[in-house]
């Protein structure tokens, strides 16, 4: 603001003053001519021709004007496309607050009342142009990320694609050389942790693939019943070692009543429970337990993993948001957001549960009927992309 005043020869923008009295448009004139540059239309349809041709940054309408007044002329800029987002001041001597309510029902972003200390009139001038400046420049900002994230994403997916063909040559080397009668147990060993390497990333790529096709609704999903506890248990094993480098245990209810059959895809569940799992293990405080704990509802079976420790408050709404992470060093945010892609796929659900003060519990819900449908689950899924 100060900078303003005391640079009085740096105009900010353009504004459209639309008024009938000449002693009006002095003091007007007066008060903004040295800050902005300063349009003048006498008549209602004259000021529609001149905010359609462009360059307005602000309009000050007067309500009372012979022929049309302004509320109508209001009324149209806020119908034209070309004039709709221009920002409106009325500049008028009723005091009715009636006036004014019909005035802000228009469209108009203020009301100033006749006559009106021309200092006022500038400083409300000057907040309203840097707001609106302000807001373009945020729209087109935020424009400019989301094509930056769809070329990005656009990229790594062609990557994945690509680098497909290249590794499968890779895994066919060891395979080969495994049938050689001349090696030693350990070179074979060597080899055969290569090609289980080989087939691991190959894996990757084929699962990230698949979310590519999760999130625009193009997987085939192929649902089978299964035993999700064989599962679980298997990933509880796998994870046994990172667990123990932090002193954590994983403790691992038995169920509540016969087997834990659920219908879904077990290359899907594998990857989403031990991202939840492994997610548990990080954030949980040294030496503590994560627990995973069963329990059945109308139509579907429910995982339940708690760990100690809270969410931030902040990321609570959006933590199963793409790219949302927090005090995690090299945190993607894309583990939660892909077992939410994959719960949503398998027609199940996924939540947060951070009711309990220390703890935290994502709380997973898949069907174990292929005619699951259970509008209960509704407020637990996600919004839809």
């Amino acid at each position: 603001m100060l900078r303003v005043m005391n640079e009085p020869d740096e105009k900010m923008g353009v504004i459209l003053l639309v008024d009938d009295q000449p002693e009006s448009i002095h003091v007007v004139k007066a008060a903004l001519d040295r800050h902005f540059v300063l349009k003048i239309a006498t008549r209602g349809e004259l000021a529609l021709k001149i905010a359609a041709s462009g360059g307005i940054d602000l309009i000050l309408l007067d309500v009372v004007m012979p022929g049309m007044d302004g509320y109508e002329v209001c009324r149209r800029l806020k119908e034209d496309a070309r004039t709709q987002d221009v920002p409106i001041i009325f500049l008028t001597s009723k005091d009715n607050q009636e006036d004014e309510m019909v005035g802000l029902r228009l469209g108009a972003d203020d009301f100033i009342r006749k006559p009106s200390n021309p200092s006022i009139v500038l400083l409300r001038c000057i907040n309203i142009v840097t707001y609106q400046r302000t807001k373009s420049e945020l729209a087109q900002r935020n424009h400019e990320l989301q094509q930056s994230l769809i070329v990005r994403e656009n990229i790594e997916r062609l990557s994945q694609h690509d680098l497909k063909g290249p590794l499968t040559g890779i895994i066919g080397v060891p395979q080969i050389l495994l049938e050689a009668d001349n090696l030693t147990e350990g070179q074979k060993s060597i080899l055969k942790m290569m090609e289980k390497s080989g087939y691991a990333m190959l894996e990757m790529i084929n699962r990230s693939l698949d979310l590519f096709k999760m999130e625009n609704g193009s997987y085939l999903l192929n649902p089978e019943r299964f035993d999700l506890l064989e599962i679980l248990e298997r990933i509880a094993a796998d994870l046994k070692r990172s667990a123990a480098t932090k002193g954590v245990t994983i403790h691992m209810m038995p169920p509540d009543g016969g087997p834990c059959e659920v219908v879904g895809e077990k290359m899907l569940c594998y990857p989403m429970f031990f991202n939840l799992i492994l997610n548990a293990i990080e954030a949980s405080n040294p030496n503590d337990v994560v627990t995973i704990q069963w329990s059945s509802g109308s139509g579907g079976k429910s995982v339940r993993i708690t760990n100690s420790g809270e969410v931030p408050q902040a990321i609570r709404e959006r933590f199963f948001d793409k790219y949302v992470t927090s005090g995690k060093k090299n945190g993607t945010g894309l583990g939660t957001y892909s077992a939410w892609l994959s719960a949503r796929t398998q027609h199940g659900a996924i939540a947060l549960d951070s009711s309990q003060p220390g703890k935290t519990s994502v709380v997973v819900t898949l069907p174990f009927s292929k005619g699951f449908s259970n509008p209960g689950f509704s407020a637990l899924l996600h919004p839809a992309i």
